[in-house]
């Protein structure tokens, strides 16, 4: 392995060679610029590549915040970064600059990215862009004021009943769940949903700084494709998953034709359109078809990925911290008693919002945040910002400002329901929630904000008060030792968007009642929701 490494690298030297030639330049060119802000030391040509982790990088970031400031510079090889940790700097850059800001950086193991149309959210701003954000934007928020047709409480009754019959499924049954909600509601088959998890975690794997060593060591993509093993597996992945999108879609387009769609569904919404445009056969080129099935496929696998990983933390929160369990419990038990919660039910159980809200803020989906790059150049305080500089407001700093959250490493859900902490917000019957208020900026910035705010604060509500009904989450106790086994909360997959790594849990449903009523729900729906 180490000889191949070393192969690898020397092959890599004319690119390497490249890189220090353009970083040369770029230094001449800046000539005499002094200003410049804070930040690691920079190493002549590597900059500070070398001691950027591919896993848990937002770690390192917050340490250089904490020693640097709420902004600084640092770069990778010839890719300059600014990082943010302050919430006012963001908001100047990201929002009020957004026609500057709103780039997106290429992320070299996936291709074509930046043109489209796979990726609407990884794209440059442009009319592929636009165009694919305003329909998405739309279809989301048509579905949200019907709270997205009842599909969600139905798929919590089928987790329910799945877990109560095998709990140590657990985090299966949960990335299936929302990949499930999603795929129903781009094109009403539900049973794509283990598929749609699997194929969203592929590609977050991808894009990330911990997928392919491609994504940090650059010039290894520009190996001949016969000895490039990174770019022949992008290529097929790719292909498939655009292949899968387009089967989909034209399976629901001859459902349409055949009135056997129905109209709760993205796909559905779409050749309504197409209708009311005119074309009544809804007859398309290849390369429409194409653009379409994109841009719903695109829109079903962002509701998994980010929705999966923030379950998947409340579980283990909850077990983390039994006190909280037990107040939210009594909550949801007072409010709902033998009948399990629905979106109706938001206004009264502050308490479960509240803990769904801190276990995004404790540990966040998207620790880095998600990269904007500068579109033309630009000064800020006084310091030069050349174009292509990614700008990243990371999270995990953002949401450990002492001054707006206190005590910003352990998990207090009373920050959100308490008068006194800097995040307060009533009435308790509105707030927290993902929608607006406080700690928006969980859904990035300005022109590049994710549209899915509607969808996470529907989801995440029903399955966290479901849940608190239904179960006891504790830790798994250990049958040789009699000690709990210990969760290592800050283990994950590293990806942009993020999951925890597997861990075990011991559930158990809160009484025979509970049992029979999660059964009858589960009996209920199963028909219906095509298993």
């Amino acid at each position: 392995m180490e000889g191949l490494t070393l192969i690898l690298l020397y092959l890599a030297i004319p690119s390497l060679l490249f890189s220090a030639i353009r970083q040369i330049l770029s230094w001449k060119k800046a000539g005499g610029s002094k200003a410049r802000f804070p930040g690691p030391q920079q190493f002549p040509i590597v900059g500070r590549v070398h001691d950027l982790p591919r896993f848990s990088l937002w770690l390192k970031f917050k340490e250089w915040a904490d020693i640097y400031g709420p902004i600084y510079y640092t770069r990778a090889l010839n890719q300059p970064f600014i990082i943010v940790s302050d919430q006012k700097i963001a908001e100047e850059l990201l929002v009020k600059r957004g026609h500057i800001y709103s780039g997106r950086p290429q992320i070299r193991s996936l291709i074509r990215h930046k043109e489209g149309p796979a990726y609407s959210a990884l794209m440059d701003r442009h009319d592929i862009w636009k165009t694919q954000r305003k329909w998405a934007h739309a279809a989301v928020m048509e579905a949200y004021q019907h709270h997205f047709y009842g599909h969600v409480e139905r798929e919590t009754k089928r987790y329910l009943g799945l877990v109560l019959l095998d709990p140590a499924r657990f985090l299966d049954y949960t990335r299936e769940y929302c990949g499930r909600i999603m795929s129903r509601l781009a094109w009403d088959d539900a049973t794509q949903g283990r598929a749609n998890g699997d194929s969203a975690d592929q590609t977050l794997h991808c894009m990330s700084v911990s997928g392919p060593i491609t994504n940090t060591m650059t010039p290894l993509w520009y190996l001949p494709a016969p000895i490039n093993p990174w770019y022949n597996f992008e290529i097929k992945r790719e292909a498939e998953q655009r292949a899968w999108w387009l089967n989909n879609f034209r399976l629901a387009k001859h459902r349409m034709k055949n009135g056997d769609l129905p109209s709760d569904t993205w796909a559905y919404r779409y050749f309504q359109q197409l209708k009311r445009e005119g074309n009544e056969t809804l007859d398309q080129a290849e390369d429409q078809e194409v653009f379409a099935s994109c841009m719903i496929g695109f829109l079903n696998l962002v509701g998994v990925v980010t929705i999966s990983g923030p379950l998947k933390f409340f579980l283990m929160a909850m077990a983390l911290h039994p006190e909280w369990q037990k107040k939210a419990q009594a909550e949801v038990d007072r409010v709902c008693g033998d009948r399990m919660p629905t979106i109706k039910d938001f206004a009264d159980l502050p308490t479960v919002r509240a803990c769904l809200k801190e276990t995004v803020r404790w540990r966040s989906g998207v620790p880095l945040g998600v990269p904007h790059q500068a579109e033309r150049d630009d000064e800020y305080r006084g310091v030069k910002i050349k174009k292509g500089t990614i700008i990243l407001a990371c999270e995990w700093a953002l949401n450990r400002v002492p001054d707006k959250y206190p005590d910003g490493d352990n998990y207090r859900p009373e920050r959100w329901l308490e008068p006194g902490w800097p995040t307060y917000q009533e009435p308790l019957t509105r707030y927290p929630n993902f929608r607006e208020g406080q700690a928006m900026h969980t859904f990035g910035w300005g022109r590049r904000t994710c549209l899915g705010q509607t969808i996470v604060d529907d989801e995440t509500f029903v399955f966290g008060a479901a849940v608190l009904w239904a179960f006891d989450l504790a830790q798994k106790v250990c049958p040789c030792t009699g000690r709990p086994v210990p969760i290592d909360s800050q283990a994950t997959n590293s990806h942009v968007i993020l999951e925890p790594l597997p861990y075990q849990l011991s559930i158990k449903v809160r009484s025979r009642e509970r049992a029979r009523h999660i059964l009858d729900g589960y009996h209920e729906v199963m028909a219906e929701l095509k298993v």
